[in-house]
């Protein structure tokens, strides 16, 4: 049994512990990969009252153990009195940004990285949109990282390169 915290961004001052055990390894077949059935829960009390229910993984195999787990934290966390909470009044904001100004070449991949200070919601990745040269490039990013720090990232499909120099 492993132990872990659960905090909600726009409550800074409040944290729950919950525990993680993995309850069993069954194996698919004679080659089969082992999968595992987890149980997360916590003490926290129910926002309506009463006690909140351990959650079950069930087949969760090493290629979506984190996604697992976070759905069955989220699922935890949508049940937890998290009240009073702060107000997201400051918007996200970009940090750093290649290529950093002047005319760009597109020799470089285009690289923002968005900061979101706590006590706040978090970015809103289906809010991020791109635009190089005034065309909407959006669905050709990579955007990697927490809710409150993600790195975008184009790569233009063709590059113009300047190959000799006078």
């Amino acid at each position: 049994m492993a132990e872990f915290t659960i905090r909600n961004g726009l409550n800074p001052h409040k944290a729950i512990r919950c525990t993680i055990t993995f309850r069993q390894i069954i194996n698919k077949g004679e080659e089969g990969e082992p999968v595992w059935v987890l149980q997360l829960g916590t003490t926290e009390p129910h926002k309506d009252g009463g006690e909140i229910a351990p959650v079950f993984v069930h087949y969760t195999s090493a290629t979506n153990l984190d996604e697992a787990v976070s759905e069955a934290v989220a699922t935890i966390s949508d049940q937890v009195d998290w009240l009073p909470l702060t107000e997201d009044v400051r918007p996200p904001f970009v940090v750093k940004y290649i290529p950093s100004g002047g005319e760009s070449k597109l020799i470089e991949n285009v690289c923002i990285d968005i900061k979101d200070l706590r006590p706040a919601a978090g970015i809103d990745i289906d809010s991020i949109k791109l635009t190089v040269n005034g065309q909407d490039v959006t669905d050709d990013t990579e955007i990697v990282g927490d809710p409150y720090y993600y790195t975008v990232t184009w790569r233009p499909p063709f590059r113009r390169r300047r190959y000799y120099e006078e």
